[in-house]
């Protein structure tokens, strides 16, 4: 597969001395919350908690994680978090070398990925912590592109685009595949996340790998390459929203929470699966019918899950406080029966692929 790759690192420093001042103006009597679900976020003896917490992996999933770390902090000041987005495998890999204890995925662990961490030793819980939808995205003022079908992307972002300079020099490959076209001549430069991204892996298996695929079998594509390895990747977001805002023909896709706060710079395309064109709003994600919706993922080393800080921060990020955090970031929150599910494979410690 294309390796195009860069990261950006966030680091939540979380300092003991707030936990002091915490305490000073009031402490246990704030903690003490209606409907318990305060208990949650203190340690299992009531007692301040200290130590520090890494998390890595997806950057889509690193602003649920930041703003629960912040939240947590109002009462475990002494826990200090370092919290980085540098893209799911990158998670995968850094919990397989036992980096991490907790590291984010954009979608499920891939079976080589859990392979690898299994073989290093380290047993894994999976949670499902929200729904995103893949919002694919052209500039503001771009008013010829309004709608595209999946025919229409590959024939745009697809391994047979390579070289495509233009719109117009994909109508002939998308008049073959049934899309949408024909395209204006206006001058294509594509911007997305890199091959490290658990959204770019989202995006082929949801938007590309059928026609990929039956383009393979007919011996028109590259088996090994999905998408044309002649665009600009990059694992930072905002590379990617200022990439397809300053370029008036542009196209790109981000998870839909990043592309939602940025509509003011960039036009949010929508998109015909098969049954018609559908605009991404947490609505159509969460009932899935917009057809680019994804799950999102946090994994906890198990062997991490019996020490204090770990345990009560993960408990507060499944508890009812913790939820609200969730849409705060952007996202869409789980089913009852999911987030259900999450909280048992916490409880009882069950590890491996469970969705």
């Amino acid at each position: 597969m294309q390796k195009i790759c860069s990261s950006t690192k966030l680091l939540v420093a979380l300092l003991a001395a707030f936990a002091l001042l915490a305490a000073a103006c009031g402490g246990s009597d704030d903690d003490d919350g209606d409907g318990g679900s305060a208990t949650a976020a203190t340690g299992a003896d009531g007692s301040s908690l200290s130590g520090s917490i890494s998390v890595t992996g997806s950057s889509t999933v690193e602003p649920i994680t930041s703003l629960l770390a912040e939240a947590f902090a109002e009462t475990h000041g002494g826990v200090a978090f370092s919290v980085a987005g540098p893209g799911s495998g990158d998670g995968h890999k850094a919990a397989c070398a036992g980096e991490v204890q907790i590291w984010n995925s954009s979608r499920q662990i891939k079976d080589e990925e859990a392979e690898c961490i299994n073989g290093a030793g380290i047993e894994f819980i999976e949670l499902r912590v929200a729904i995103d939808g893949i919002s694919v995205i052209t500039a503001a003022g771009n008013d010829a592109i309004g709608c595209l079908n999946f025919e229409d992307l590959y024939s745009l972002v697809g391994v047979e685009s390579t070289g495509f300079d233009s719109w117009a020099d994909a109508n002939s490959l998308n008049a073959e595949l049934g899309g949408s076209g024909p395209f204006g001549d206006g001058a294509l430069e594509i911007f997305a996340p890199g091959e490290e991204s658990g959204t770019f892996d989202s995006f082929i298996e949801i938007a590309l790998e059928d026609v990929w695929e039956h383009r393979v079998e007919a011996g028109h594509a590259d088996e090994n390459f999905a998408v044309r390895p002649d665009y600009n990747a990059s694992a930072n977001d905002n590379v990617i929203i200022d990439g397809v805002s300053g370029n008036e023909h542009s196209l790109g896709w981000v998870g839909f929470a990043f592309a939602d706060e940025n509509r003011d710079k960039v036009k949010l395309v929508d998109v015909d699966g098969g049954d018609g064109c559908v605009a991404p709003t947490p609505e159509t994600i969460a009932s899935a019918e917009f057809p680019i919706a994804r799950f999102l993922y946090t994994y906890i080393d198990a062997g991490q899950a019996s020490d204090p800080a770990v345990k009560a921060f993960v408990d507060f990020m499944l508890s009812d406080e913790g939820q609200p955090y969730v849409v705060e970031a952007g996202y869409v929150g789980l089913s009852p029966a999911d987030l259900e599910q999450s909280r048992s494979n916490w409880n009882n410690l069950t590890t491996g692929t469970t969705f």
